[in-house]
């Protein structure tokens, strides 16, 4: 029955309502459905919704007709003002309260009072309120956490002039922070697209500079990508979690930290509590992490056990669990453990012993056992193992069936425990592929019966010859050569050089005199040393020759540091730790007979000065190291134009202006070549073109809005065009060293690098 025009300028109107376009079509269906309605006296309200005053105008002829209603002017302020009960400053348009959400706030917020927010009491602390009251709070977490549950619309309101003071004067007054760095905040807040996109950054740069600490702190050599927020305002706000997924490649950074430092801790230059302050509850960080604790039981401390109980994921729990357990007993090997199973145990069992074997103790004799027990339990099924000590035949006949020269370096007494140390040094070798596994060494673990059986596949009564060339020439039919780490030789390759081994006996000679474990460690470093400088020289003899190479490393047996002397009766002829030509010993329960061997299943030896020595059955005995290194890596792919840095320190031109040196060198030619660092650093450089094989020097001026200090990494895009082709582009990440900042370090930093 009856009209309103409801004239809605701002799109805040809510209800049901005929919407009227500004086009004559729907004008004039409008003007028709209000004259229906008037003349049927239809009961309904019929509500039109116009957006202007031009468009209004077209119906103004309406007004006053009976059972036309005055029409209803929707405004912003005249609305906020009733919602909230109280007159609106002069400051508050209609249009900052439509872009604020303004109306939808007072609508749903209730004004809260509380004795943890800020004293004032004004138009604009009510607003901040109704956004969220903890954003008044004076505690600065619960600030932050305020502040993390803001929209867009709260930006907003920031831009404007008299929230922005009152906003300022809390985080000044309220929350302590000083006037610089309120400003810094609210300035950093509305460069940024999100709130969330802010915490971000802040959380990663709060990392960042953490880490940079750390790095000075213990002078280590390693780039961090540069600084995007000012240092007081990242000391001055609380250290926020950063998530995995946030941080874009900063694991990584950790990792490396995180590596460097445990060579200090190694090396016993800082105390291995140091490892918490790298640590981070990513999934990456916790792998390393467990990689690292799996060769050096000693990283694991008291502190490190704390720190991963405060972390919140399924994984970081799983390693406390796996790291608390290690500190206990190692567990006993089952009866019917499969060969998988017993690899991954052994793994772990190489940790667990060889922390006790440094710390001058000896693992739980059950534990030793147990592999004894499983081992005695499975020979036919350890006898056709892929890792059982016929391997290393095979291999050494496939590399020669594809023309390889191969160098086999036998080192008696090289126990799979030992492996750690030979790897570690190996790892520096370029231009070869490196593999590693273990092998089931022949029992009993003997020289004199290993050491051939390994190198032919055939136990001592299948071998033919009557010495070891023989032996080994009679089986292979190959051109050999044989060389003893006792005897001057020549390890020249040549024309017919086709199969090479080498006889290195001095860690066995010394391994019976030895009186400790950490001693045996030591004997093994320069020896691995003098392999590794061997393994060097074959290796360019063979490039010389144009042919393929393969080393393997490898053992007879191992070692064990035995724990007590036999006081028993004798049971044949003492050789190393094993009775030769044993007699019956059915109703002895602590040896095996072994072909004419009686093997103690136990960590005795057999003479009084002997403390480390073989003949046994305990894992670090049986276990022998199977590492090949081969030839024929292929060459990285190169690109048309490489870029180095001639200094990795660069000048500083001015305040933030610094300048580095290039240089360009072409592979072929390419033109329309442009240089731009990577933000947050300004700094670029063209070149029309450069020709093929020729260098070019470029020295590019950049800045950044931050101060940068120590070393830095700098990305650099680079565009160019190759002949006939499409502009092509590569990005370089640079190692750039900048100069100290003037002032050092305050307590302020010390403070925030505490928070972590």
């Amino acid at each position: 029955m009856a009209v309103i025009f409801i004239l809605d300028q701002f799109g805040i109107d809510t209800e049901d309502a005929m919407l009227v376009e500004a086009s004559e079509t729907a004008i004039n269906v409008a003007r028709k459905q209000i004259n229906q309605h008037l003349e049927i006296a239809n009961p309904d309200l019929l509500r039109l919704r116009i957006n202007s005053h031009a468009l209004f105008k077209r119906f103004s002829d309406y007004e006053g007709l009976t059972g036309v209603l005055p029409t209803q002017q929707l405004l912003p302020r005249v609305l906020l003002a009733q919602a909230l009960k109280t007159e609106l400053p002069a400051w508050l348009s209609d249009e900052i309260i439509i872009n604020s959400d303004l109306l939808e706030l007072a609508q749903t917020s209730e004004i809260l009072e509380t004795s943890e927010v800020y004293s004032a009491t004004s138009f604009e602390k009510d607003l901040i309120k109704r956004c969220d009251a903890e954003l008044l709070s004076c505690e600065l977490q619960t600030f932050i956490n305020a502040l993390s549950r803001q929209n867009q619309a709260f930006l907003q309101l920031l831009k404007i002039e008299p929230l922005q003071i009152h906003f300022k004067n809390h985080l000044t007054l309220g929350l302590a922070l000083g006037e610089e760095v309120a400003t810094l905040l609210i300035d950093e807040l509305l460069k940024t697209s999100s709130i969330s996109e802010f915490l971000n950054t802040l959380a990663y740069q709060q990392h960042l500079q953490q880490l940079r600490g750390f790095i000075s702190e213990h002078q280590l050599n390693q780039a961090l990508p540069p600084k995007n927020l000012p240092d007081s305002l990242l000391q001055a706000l609380p250290a926020l979690p950063l998530s995995e997924e946030n941080a874009n490649g900063l694991a990584e950074k950790f990792i490396s930290a995180l590596q460097a430092i445990e060579h200090k801790i190694l090396h016993q230059d800082i105390p291995a509590t140091v490892l918490c302050e790298c640590l981070h509850d990513w999934s990456p960080l916790l792998n390393e992490l467990s990689e690292l604790i799996e060769t050096n039981r000693d990283l694991i401390t008291d502190e490190l056990l704390v720190k991963l109980e405060s972390f919140s994921s399924e994984q970081s729990q799983v390693l406390l669990s796996q790291l608390q357990q290690r500190l206990q007993s190692y567990p006993l090997l089952k009866s019917d453990a499969c060969v998988e199973d017993v690899l991954t145990w052994l793994d772990g069992y190489f940790d667990y012993c060889r922390a006790l074997f440094l710390d001058k103790q000896t693992p739980e004799e059950t534990v030793t056992q147990s592999f004894s027990d499983w081992l005695l339990s499975q020979p036919v099924r350890v006898s056709s193992l892929p890792n059982n000590w016929r391997y290393c035949e095979q291999q050494i006949q496939a590399y020669l069936k594809e023309a390889y020269i191969v160098v086999v370096i036998m080192v008696d007494a090289l126990s799979a425990l030992n492996q750690d140390s030979v790897l570690a040094e190996l790892a520096g070798l370029n231009h070869l592929n490196l593999q590693t596994q273990s092998l089931f060494a022949p029992l009993p673990t003997l020289t004199e019966v290993g050491k051939l059986a390994v190198l032919t596949g055939l136990e001592a009564s299948a071998q033919k010859g009557s010495n070891q060339t023989e032996v080994l020439q009679n089986h292979y039919q190959n051109s050999l050569k044989v060389v003893k780490s006792w005897k001057e030789s020549s390890e020249r390759l040549d024309e017919n050089s086709e199969l090479v081994v080498f006889f290195e006996n001095r860690l066995d000679e010394r391994l019976h005199d030895c009186i400790s474990f950490n001693k045996h460690r030591d004997d093994i470093k320069p020896i691995i040393k003098q392999i590794k400088r061997s393994i060097e020289s074959w290796r360019k003899d063979a490039a010389h020759l144009n042919k393929e190479i393969a080393f393997i490393i490898t053992a007879d047996h191992g070692m064990t540091v035995t724990d007590e002397l036999y006081q028993g009766k004798p049971l044949g002829k003492v050789k190393e730790r094993v009775f030769k030509e044993a007699s019956q010993i059915d109703s002895n329960q602590d040896f095996v007979l072994i072909n004419n061997y009686a093997v103690p299943k136990k960590r005795w030896r057999l003479s009084s000065d002997a403390l480390l020595t073989h003949g046994g059955l305990t894992p670090e005995e049986v276990m022998i190291p199977f590492i090949t290194l081969t030839s024929n890596i292929p060459e990285p792919i190169k690109t048309p134009l490489e870029v180095s840095l001639n200094s990795q320190s660069c000048i500083k031109l001015g305040d933030k202006v610094w300048q580095i040196e290039l240089s360009l060198i072409s592979n072929s030619e390419v033109s329309n070549i442009q240089l731009n660092l990577a933000p947050p650093f300004k700094g670029k450089a063209n070149l029309d073109s450069l020709r093929a094989a020729k260098t070019q020097v470029l020295k590019i001026d950049f800045s950044s809005e931050q101060i940068q200090e120590g070393l830095t990494e700098i990305e650099l895009q680079l565009t160019y065009k190759r002949t006939d082709k499409a502009n092509e582009e590569n990005n370089k990440l640079f190692n750039v060293e900048f100069p100290p900042a003037l002032l050092e370090q305050d307590t302020e930093s010390n403070k925030f690098n505490n928070m972590f």
